[in-house]
């Protein structure tokens, strides 16, 4: 017998949702993101039926960071419980110094012109003003510097010039151990190809996907969602993707999971075909959802569950800019793409004879470059055939107007993407990249009134409402997909 209002059977224990958050840059304090996220999608969304929202905070028995609680919500209107957890990683990232900020921006500067993606150019002047106005005043200097030394005597112009760069160098100094090194330190050393770099790479992303397999191993969820803000978006990314491709050869299962595979691959195509057609998008998002319920609901017996991330929300995410800062130029960047070293949303697609084109592949000895043989597994870049990426960006209008950090991610990881452009929840829309988890709006918030409103593109994305991802299909009384 069944409980119709949570769809599980009589004496099952429900499974939860569980949403990691993975915070962005600078010397964060460990739960003080998370607690504004879980009131923003929360405690500050009334419920339809009137009940209260509670959370309980209680120890964090995943992350082993004795500092972080998990965020317990009791039940929403369709019986299901949300567990919140914050992946925290700053502590990993040690070590910063101006020098890697220097060097990092001053290579992002240097890059010629037609090596920068256009929604990427306002940045790029940014990050060369400093750079020239560095190089002029040491011309200046030096210029002075020689009329004093030909004069044989401390000139005006020389004691002026040192006098200003002296305290202009103060002045970069303060900056420097205020927010310099503090904040971009750890975009410069994630973002950067250096070798020294490669270790606190490796360290935040094998502690963040040792959290997501203990999550899918534990046997207490059947939902989890990403979300990440600023370069936790990139450090998301990185997970799932790297996650992916460890979990795709276990897929090849006959039943359901190739039924969805195929829908999928056509729904792919028509998207590619017509990327602006509303429906086909709509199409192409249905087709995650049922991959993504085909694999979560496969019997796997004593085994770990095949995949249970459901959702990928970034916040503000340089991955809009990714062709630079992924890739050295455009052209290695597009080629990583089709090297399949970076997910597309859809994903790409591979051609086998007769122009036939799959994301799909059988893993049976020789048959891998047989288009029609089967099973067939997804290939390890197709993460995106499962899981559905929002994008939520304050879109930018000149320099410190909206968030330069963020922007459309689809433009570069493809239109399955679904880019929400936001409105700054505070007047003028100075520098907003802060303010994504912002719990109030102003009366006036700043953008577009056709933009959503912040909180509730949050709350959209994260869908920890939709009875139609909560629970497994078979845990659906009453609701039924059509196509």
């Amino acid at each position: 017998m069944a409980d119709a209002s949570s769809g599980l059977r009589s004496g099952e224990k429900p499974k939860k949702q569980a949403v990691v958050l993975i915070h962005g840059i600078g010397e964060q304090r460990p739960m003080s993101t998370l607690w504004k996220l879980v009131q923003t999608v929360w405690m500050n969304d009334p419920r339809p039926d009137g009940k209260p929202r509670a959370v309980y905070s209680e120890p964090d028995e995943m992350s082993g960071i004795f500092e972080l609680r998990r965020l317990s919500t009791n039940e929403n209107v369709h019986g299901k419980r949300t567990d919140f957890f914050e992946y925290y990683w700053a502590h990993l990232m040690h070590g910063n110094s101006f020098g890697h900020v220097v060097g990092w921006m001053a290579r992002l500067a240097m890059r010629p012109r037609a090596q920068v993606p256009p929604g990427l150019v306002k940045a790029w002047r940014v990050l060369q003003a400093p750079l020239l106005a560095a190089v002029l005043l040491m011309v200046l200097l030096a210029l002075s510097a020689a009329n004093a030394i030909l004069a044989q005597y401390l000139t005006a112009s020389f004691i002026s010039m040192v006098t200003f760069v002296t305290l202009l160098w103060i002045t970069v100094l303060v900056a420097e151990k205020l927010f310099l090194t503090p904040v971009l330190g750890d975009a410069a050393r994630y973002l950067s190809r250096e070798a020294s770099d490669i270790q606190r790479r490796q360290d935040i992303r094998a502690k963040g996907l040792a959290l997501l397999d203990e999550l899918h191993a534990c046997g207490k969820y059947d939902r989890i969602i990403i979300v990440g803000h600023s370069l936790g978006g990139v450090i998301g990314y990185d997970l799932i993707t790297h996650m992916w491709g460890r979990a795709n050869r276990r897929m090849d299962r006959p039943g359901p999971i190739q039924d969805a595979l195929k829908d999928a691959e056509e729904a792919a195509a028509a998207l590619l075909a017509d990327p602006d057609n509303e429906n086909v998008r709509a199409r192409w998002r249905l087709a995650q959802r049922l991959v993504f319920d085909a694999l979560r609901d496969a019997p796997v017996g004593e085994e770990r569950p095949l995949w249970l991330i459901s959702d990928f929300v970034t916040l503000g995410a340089p991955l809009a800019h990714a062709q630079t800062l992924l890739a050295e130029t455009l052209e290695e960047f597009t080629q990583s793409l089709e090297r399949r070293e970076h997910a597309t949303n859809p994903p790409q697609f591979e051609t086998f004879e007769g122009d036939v084109k799959r994301f799909t592949y059988c893993r049976q000895y020789g048959y891998a470059d047989d288009p029609q043989t089967g099973p067939r597994a997804p290939h390890n870049a197709a993460v995106f055939s499962a899981v559905r990426w929002t994008n939520i960006f304050f879109p930018a209008q000149g320099i410190l107007r909206g968030d330069l950090v963020g922007g459309p991610a689809a433009p570069v990881f493809g239109p399955g993407v679904e880019d929400v452009p936001a409105r700054a929840p505070k007047v003028g829309g100075w520098t907003p990249h802060l303010q994504y988890f912002h719990t109030e709006a102003e009366a006036t918030p700043w953008g577009d009134p056709a933009w959503m409103d912040h909180r509730a593109a949050l709350r959209q994305g994260l869908a920890i409402e939709d009875d139609e991802v909560c629970w497994p299909v078979a845990r659906r009384p009453g609701s039924h997909r059509t196509t």
